[in-house]
């Protein structure tokens, strides 16, 4: 590729990665930028594993380091993410010259849902009222990542937001550690669809290295402004995610992007 769309989609990369560390939806910027220069949607996703692996790794790093993730529940979640995600990838490959219209317009509608009744709910994630790891919330972390990372395998753009709200609606954590905690189970389904599409030969390296680098700076960058500023910011920065990914993805299932 030519050095200069390199590091135009590595600048993208860098404001996706801030992005996605604070509310989730990083790939609603680095999905499209990829689809400029590629073609096949399965190598469109397959790449963009590689930039989304990177940044949930600093991110969940950053979030782990400040105390701001439960380990039970991101580890268990995790585990069942990562199975969800082969599952998801494999789907993927086999379906690869199908674009999933229908699928885009369910999740815009599902994602305007959540952002509508967190928005009214303005209690919700301001502080944290999570019980411990009780057999009701683990079942929840599990469910959810086996879920979700199936989504993620498959498609990707809302992932970190859906977690987000599972883990505040549903776990009562504050907006800050739940987002921690969906780093974790985000970071786990992005590595296992990674490895699964890697052996398949799917991922665009010389496009992804410089874009997973620059994904990984500005996903440490976001996580430490959202530890320091806290759940306010977290909640708004969700909120305004969340409409714009569900606009973005019900556009492009009618054909209007």
């Amino acid at each position: 590729m030519d050095p200069l769309q390199i590091v135009v989609c590595s600048a993208i990369s860098f404001v996706a990665g801030a992005i996605d560390a604070i509310a989730g939806g990083g790939g609603l910027l680095t999905m499209p930028t990829l689809a400029a220069f590629i073609t096949p949607v399965g190598q469109i996703v397959a790449t963009n594993k590689v930039v989304g692996t990177a940044g949930s790794t600093a991110a969940s790093l950053r979030f782990w380091t400040k105390g701001k993730m439960d380990r039970p529940v991101a580890f268990l979640g995790g585990a069942f993410a990562a199975a969800g995600a082969v599952g998801g990838a494999l789907l993927l490959a086999r379906l690869d010259a199908r674009r999933p219209e229908e699928m885009r317009v369910v999740f815009g509608l599902l994602l305007v849902a959540i952002a509508l009744y967190m928005g009214l709910k303005k209690e919700i994630g301001g502080e944290n009222s999570y019980a411990g790891p009780t057999r009701h919330s683990l079942t929840i972390a599990a469910l959810a990542g086996l879920a979700i990372g199936f989504y993620d395998g498959f498609f990707g753009p809302g992932t970190g937001s859906f977690l987000i709200f599972i883990m505040v609606r549903f776990l009562g954590f504050d907006f800050v550690t739940g987002t921690g905690n969906a780093k974790f189970l985000n970071w786990s389904s992005n590595v296992a669809s990674l490895l699964t599409f890697a052996f398949q030969g799917l991922v665009l390296w010389t496009l992804a290295i410089p874009m997973a680098a620059a994904n990984a700076l500005g996903a440490w960058c976001g996580a430490s402004f959202a530890i320091r500023r806290g759940a306010g910011l977290v909640r708004w920065v969700f909120l305004a995610v969340a409409v714009a990914i569900a606009g973005t993805m019900m556009a492009k299932g009618m054909h209007l992007l």
